[in-house]
């Protein structure tokens, strides 16, 4: 499984949008979703609350850690 499909495998109300995803974020009460999420060319995930939530906080909350978010 591929960094973006571990972490969006584990987030709720997952869109595409664009070239990335938009989803609730999971660091916080997110009734409309905030979080984007892009995948950069060598694989990494990219992770963005609009709402100013860390990355620490978000991969944290999905049980992931910040490794997680690139490739081997």
């Amino acid at each position: 499984m591929t960094p973006v499909e571990q972490v969006l495998d584990r987030l709720d109300r997952v869109k595409r949008r664009g070239t990335g995803w938009i989803a609730r974020c999971p660091a916080h009460e997110d009734r409309n979703p905030s979080l984007a999420i892009d995948e950069r060319g060598d694989g990494a995930v990219l992770l963005h609350c609009h709402a100013s939530c860390s990355v620490e906080a978000i991969v944290e909350a999905i049980g992931l850690k910040l490794r997680d978010l690139f490739p081997q």
